[in-house]
């Protein structure tokens, strides 16, 4: 089963997945949750090298910028705001949207066939990641809004990301039984919430409030920002420790005529063949994808 190779674990899952884009079998196994963490282990890469280009070929901004001005202190994501680290991390970030929407697109599908779910759970599923997919393609303005010209779009974009990413967190508990639930997992999402919430409205207020003609910060202090501020990014960071275990996807492909081509009968005949595939005894089929074991978190179909 793909994913107990001891290969794996010499490469992040961003490799793996790409490595997997490139497979030539007829058939593959998603863990949708793959996707997440290579997400993550991109914003870390970016972000490491984003600060080391900005400390040795723009540090200045270091030391002054229109984000420090307003909450008092460096947001993490100071980095990548300006050039060179900014030619760099941008397009990173549009592999790490990528990551990110195909993992709500494969979550979705994982909830459609999962029989045990009801109409509301997969609902709840669908709006959520929906919402969330929408919010990570916004996310652009990060990096399409100058942080030196319009401070307050540019803080939009991101605490925007940090409202919706928590709610389709909560979502992954709706669409799973609690036995599938880690120890502590439901203290995590609390904690979660409040940082993210007291976060996003403790940005949004100091930029609103912020007066530049007298440079004078808003009312909240900057030790209640900036502690939300880096706790949210700790959160991110051990969120996957208290994420439910799921299910994988096991999908089959093969070439079909479409409205502009038409196969021909032998070939037709050769990739029917191929495409062909007994789920096993127990899971749930639709179309052509299975609901299988989710290797990566131990957890088993009932």
């Amino acid at each position: 089963q793909e994913g107990r190779d001891v290969s794996e674990f010499e490469a992040m899952k961003a490799i793996k997945i790409l490595r997997s884009m490139m497979s030539v079998d007829h058939g593959i196994l998603y863990n949708p949750e793959d996707y997440a963490i290579a997400g993550g282990e991109l914003l870390v890469l970016s972000m490491i090298v984003s600060w080391i280009l900005t400390y040795f070929f723009n540090p200045a901004i270091i030391e002054s910028n229109p984000l420090k001005d307003r909450v008092g202190y460096n947001n993490l994501c100071v980095g990548w705001d300006t050039a060179p680290a900014k030619y760099f991390a941008a397009p990173m970030f549009s592999l790490i949207i990528f990551f990110e929407a195909r993992f709500m697109q494969l979550d979705w599908w994982r909830a459609a066939l999962d029989t045990t779910l009801t109409s509301r759970q997969r609902k709840a599923v669908l709006v959520s990641n929906a919402f969330s997919a929408i919010s990570w393609f916004g996310s652009i303005g990060i990096f399409s809004i100058d942080a030196m010209e319009w401070p307050l779009g540019h803080t939009a974009s991101f605490v925007q990301l940090v409202v919706f990413g928590y709610i389709a967190f909560v979502a992954n508990f709706i669409e799973t039984d609690r036995r599938y639930h880690p120890r502590g997992s439901w203290i995590f999402v609390g904690v979660f919430g409040v940082v993210s919430m007291v976060f996003g409205a403790c940005a949004m207020i100091q930029m609103v409030a912020y007066d530049p003609a007298t440079k004078t910060r808003g009312p909240v202090p900057m030790f209640l920002v900036q502690i939300s501020d880096y706790g949210y990014f700790l959160c991110m960071g051990v969120q996957g420790m208290f994420r439910p275990a799921a299910p994988s996807l096991q999908a089959s492909y093969t070439i079909v005529s479409d409205d502009d081509y038409k196969l021909p009968d032998d070939l037709a005949q050769v990739s029917s063949a191929l495409g062909r595939s007994e789920p096993s005894a127990g899971l749930s089929e639709k179309s052509n994808y299975v609901l299988g074991c989710c290797y990566s978190s131990g957890s088993k179909l009932p």
